[in-house]
């Protein structure tokens, strides 16, 4: 397979894992935020704000923060990046 490809498919790793990351953390942060019945709520995830919880009534009504979550995802996808480099250079040797 041609290294452009592994690369792209590399970054869309990141990508696809960045997302599920995110699901995951606003699941946990909508679940704390019930459970504690506080009026406000920030998810963090690796001390990145990316989605606010504030109480309307007795729901939860939940916020992005699409800044920090593009941040998010370009973290993980310039990780994933890196790690395709690092196995390609390694299964070169």
């Amino acid at each position: 397979m041609k290294k452009s490809v592994k690369r792209i498919i590399a970054v869309a790793i990141g990508f696809a894992f960045a997302m599920l990351l995110m699901s995951v953390f606003i699941y946990i942060g909508y679940t704390k935020a019930y459970g504690l019945g506080v009026e406000t709520f920030n998810v963090n995830v690796l001390g990145i704000p990316i989605y606010d919880l504030t109480k309307v009534g007795s729901k939860y009504v939940g916020e992005s923060k699409g800044i920090y979550m593009g941040l998010l995802c370009g973290i993980c996808m310039l990780v994933a990046f890196a790690v395709e480099i690092v196995i390609e250079k390694v299964k070169k040797k």
